[in-house]
C-alpha cells in the first residue's frame, strides 16, 4: 500500500457557473453530474449551477405550457401512457390494491384481449383511449367508450381475479352494484311482462347492429 498522498489540484476545487458567474465548490451539491462523453466511470459537472439550472427549467416550462400539454395528451393516448395513468389510480385506490407492480396489472389487459379483444365485455363496443387534460379547474368530460378499470366485486380490492377493463359508460352505469342486487333487479324486470318485452326488444336490436 502506497503512503503517497493523492495529488489534488486545488485549481479544480471550485467552479464558476457560466450563467450567474458565481463561484461554488465543485461538487454535486452545487452542480449536476454528467457522464463523460468518452471516458468510462468518469463524470463531469454541468457548466451552470443547480440553482440556475432549475430557474432555466422553470422559465422553459412557463414559456412552453401549450407544447407540454400537447405532448402529455399524445403520451396519454398511447397504450403505455394510458395504462400507466390507470395504474397510478389503482395502486393509490382507497379500495385497496393487491398487484405487486405495473407489469402484473397490465398483464390483466393482455389476458382480457385474448377473450374480448379491445371490445367492451358488456356492450361489445370498441374501446378507446381518448385522453385530455383538465384545464382552468374544469374537469374534462369523460368519453363513453374509453377504457376504464373496474372491480368486478365492489367489496374486494383490485387484484388479478377482481379486475376487468370495460368502457367508461358500462362502468358508470354498473356503479357498485352487487351480484345480489343485480339478480333482484333482473327478477323485477322479468316479473313485469311489459318491461320484459321492452328489454328483449332492445337486446334483439342491439345484437342485429353488432
Amino acid at each position: 500500500m502506497s503512503l503517497r498522498r493523492k495529488f489534488v489540484n486545488s485549481a479544480n476545487a471550485n467552479k464558476i457557473c457560466t450563467s450567474c458567474k458565481k463561484t461554488y465548490p465543485r461538487d454535486d451539491q452545487h452542480f449536476y453530474k454528467k457522464k463523460h462523453q468518452s471516458m468510462i466511470n468518469v463524470s463531469n459537472y454541468s457548466s451552470i449551477c443547480i440553482t440556475c439550472d432549475l430557474e432555466k427549467s422553470k422559465v422553459w416550462k412557463d414559456n412552453n405550457k401549450e407544447r407540454k400539454k400537447n405532448t402529455m395528451i399524445k403520451y396519454l393516448a398511447t397504450e403505455r401512457g394510458y395504462f400507466k395513468e390507470l395504474w397510478q389510480s389503482v395502486k393509490k385506490s382507497v379500495h385497496g390494491c393487491s398487484f405487486i407492480n405495473y407489469e402484473e396489472f397490465f398483464e390483466c389487459w393482455v389476458e382480457q384481449q385474448k377473450i374480448y379483444g379491445t371490445k367492451c365485455p358488456y356492450y361489445g363496443c370498441e374501446m378507446t383511449r381518448i385522453k385530455g387534460i383538465n384545464t382552468g379547474g374544469k374537469r374534462r368530460k369523460a368519453t363513453d367508450t374509453n377504457i376504464s378499470k373496474d372491480r368486478i366485486l365492489s367489496s374486494l380490492p383490485y387484484c388479478k381475479d377482481n379486475l376487468m377493463f370495460i368502457s367508461w359508460k358500462a362502468n358508470n352505469e354498473k356503479g357498485n352494484i352487487t351480484p345480489f342486487a343485480a339478480k333482484k333487479y333482473l327478477q323485477f324486470v322479468n316479473d313485469i311482462p311489459s318491461l320484459k318485452l321492452i328489454t328483449e326488444t332492445e337486446e334483439s336490436i342491439k345484437n342485429e347492429t353488432q
